[in-house]
């Protein structure tokens, strides 16, 4: 069993200005193309789309899963939805929400790559160097944090927790 943090680890207000700060950095980039993955990035992805907001810029969600209902990556990754993207000469950003083992992202953007893209570049609102199990480094974090499982802002756990607007860490109580 397990219950949320007392407080939250990053508070709305937080990650409100942190997501200002990374709109910055990416309107200075040229993306024609940002590709989400569902369902952890949607929320970051919705909330940099406003702020960047670009007539030419294209977005597609793609499903990568790894986890499963569990609280460690199964190693695992699943990717779907690339059959429907054209990138092929376009600048490309993947956002996700967590660059965690690194297994997923690297996974993503190998097979974007495949495509035959300008560019592949990478944002996410998480990262957790610490669990590292792959050698990859986003290009725009939002946040470094500890080796904590964590939910709210798109991640969740088992599905729950999702839609909450900060970020908490969940901690097993052993059934109490």
């Amino acid at each position: 069993m397990y219950k949320l943090s007392e407080k939250p680890l990053i508070g709305r207000q937080q990650i409100e200005e942190r997501l200002d700060s990374l709109a910055k950095e990416l309107r200075k980039e040229d993306f024609d193309y940002i590709v989400s993955t569902l369902t952890g990035g949607f929320m970051l992805t919705a909330d940099i789309c406003r702020r960047i907001a670009s007539q030419k810029l294209k977005v597609a969600f793609i499903k990568a899963s790894s986890y499963g209902n569990g609280t460690e990556s199964s190693g695992n990754v699943k990717l779907s939805g690339l059959e429907s993207i054209d990138i092929t000469g376009k600048n490309v950003l993947v956002i996700d929400d967590i660059l965690d083992s690194g297994r997923t992202m690297l996974g993503i953007t190998a097979a974007l790559r495949d495509l035959g893209p300008n560019k592949v570049k990478t944002c996410v609102l998480l990262d957790k160097p610490a669990r590292r199990a792959v050698e990859i480094q986003a290009d725009f974090v939002g946040f470094s944090i500890e080796n904590e499982f964590v939910v709210g802002y798109g991640l969740d756990y088992a599905n729950e927790f999702r839609t909450y607007p900060e970020i908490w860490t969940v901690r097993e109580t052993n059934g109490q």
